[in-house]
């Protein structure tokens, strides 16, 4: 086996663009629905990009009214009138301008999101523990948001025409913070977790085996198990943190309803994704992009400041209602900019997928079967649309379509006379023909 490498990014992006915009030459997909549950999956894809791009153009509106009405100014007055203090100020201005925002467009959305997701039978959590989820979600959204937003107002008090670099500056160390300590310290809030290994040893052996192959450094303390079943049906498993605080999390309805070989193809697709530092890939590129989109946040808010400053009463944008041009840039530039993140996403996936399938020749019997087999239950658990939208997949979908993933895997096979696996040269040991995985 050589040591896997990541690969040429911008063939990969092509790569996984090509798969998931195009529509499959297969006559027959590999991935279906029968005609009751794929007429549910279409309405609920239709509502889901409803939302989506509802609540884009909601943050966008309400913004424009704020400015447009003079009612940003007028709060900032009220808030102006009720202390000397600027920092108290601000903060009382950003609150309410989260919290307005929260719930008069995010709140409600995914208020309209859950019940459908309960309609479909995806969702199994009851209304009040899902507002006790939406409590702390608005909480921690205040928590981080206003400390943000009253950083970002001090710099362009103190330094006008660069606040944007330092404001970058400022996020770098919160960025790496959050990939290293938040999984550990933010997921245990809405989930409980335990150790894999207390309700599923033969698992945590079988993983262990997918850990060695693949050189991951997990070892089984550092494997649990995500009680999912009292929110969701779907199916899922992931790898989080970084160095010391990296961890296999698996959800209880993946280990308790998907057959093993097919639970092993989601761990060796999460694996792929660390071996080939597709998170620190991610971490830099989110750095350097929080740089550029930081900076264009701030010329065009400098630029909407000198067309529409007059009419909306703001002379600069250090003012608290200035604060609210800041944001109407940075919404505008994020929806913009939204299918660049996701084709990057898109690649890392494809990339994983590749790994995964590699990593189980002679783990599994037949990687190319568990993996069609994998996506196929992923697909029909999360009601996935068998044939999105090619123009949809490119904008919002920050994975490639279960069709299109579950069509490669079926007709990627670098074992035979004259292929090359990408990551793993050598031969690997076959299982014999008919075995299966002993767990299930």
């Amino acid at each position: 086996m050589k040591p896997p490498h990541p690969g040429s990014l911008a063939t990969t992006c092509l790569a996984a663009l090509t798969l998931c915009c195009a529509h499959t030459a297969s006559a027959a997909p590999l991935y279906s629905l029968a005609p009751p549950q794929a007429a549910l999956a279409r309405r609920l894809a239709h509502l889901q990009l409803g939302l989506h791009v509802g609540v884009e153009l909601a943050a966008l509106a309400l913004l424009i009214l704020l400015l447009e009405s003079g009612l940003a100014q007028r709060v900032a007055h009220a808030v102006a009138q009720s202390s000397s203090r600027a920092w108290l100020q601000t903060i009382l201005f950003v609150a309410a301008l989260l919290l307005l925002l929260n719930g008069c467009i995010l709140l409600p959305a995914d208020a309209i999101r859950h019940s459908a997701l309960l309609q479909a039978g995806i969702s199994v959590q009851s209304w009040p523990a899902w507002l006790r989820d939406q409590a702390l979600i608005t909480l921690l959204m205040l928590v981080v948001g206003t400390p943000v937003l009253v950083l970002a107002r001090w710099l362009l008090t103190r330094s006008p025409r660069r606040a944007w670099l330092w404001f970058w500056l400022a996020s770098i160390p919160v960025i790496l913070a959050a990939a290293f300590v938040l999984p550990q310290l933010v997921e245990p809030l809405f989930n409980h977790f335990e150790p894999l290994a207390d309700s599923h040893p033969q698992l945590v052996k079988q993983f262990q085996r997918v850990v060695a192959r693949t050189g991951t450094p997990i070892p089984p303390q550092r494997m649990f198990l995500m009680r999912a079943s009292s929110k969701v049906n779907g199916f899922n498993a992931y790898v989080s943190g970084l160095g010391p605080t990296q961890r296999i999390v698996v959800w209880d309805t993946t280990a308790d309803r998907m057959p093993a070989d097919e639970i092993l193809f989601i761990l060796a697709h999460e694996c792929g994704h660390y071996v080939l530092h597709h998170l620190l890939w991610g971490l830099t590129l989110g750095i350097l992009g929080t740089l550029l989109l930081l900076w264009l946040t701030f010329l065009l808010a400098h630029r909407l400041l000198r067309l529409r400053g007059h009419r909306w009463r703001i002379q600069s944008l250090d003012s608290l209602s200035g604060l609210v041009v800041v944001l109407l840039a940075l919404v505008l530039l994020e929806i913009l900019s939204e299918p660049i993140g996701n084709s990057i996403s898109r690649a890392f996936e494809h990339q994983a997928d590749v790994y995964a399938q590699e990593a189980l020749h002679g783990i599994v019997p037949d990687p190319q079967t568990t993996a069609v087999a994998a996506f196929q239950q992923l697909g029909q658990a999360w009601l996935e649309d068998p044939n999105p939208n090619p123009l949809v997949v490119f904008w919002t979908f920050d994975h490639p379509s279960i069709q299109s993933r579950a069509n490669f895997a079926a007709h990627y096979n670098p074992w035979i006379a004259g292929g090359h696996p990408r990551f793993f040269s050598a031969p690997q040991e076959t299982p014999a023909a008919g075995t299966r995985n002993p767990l299930h």
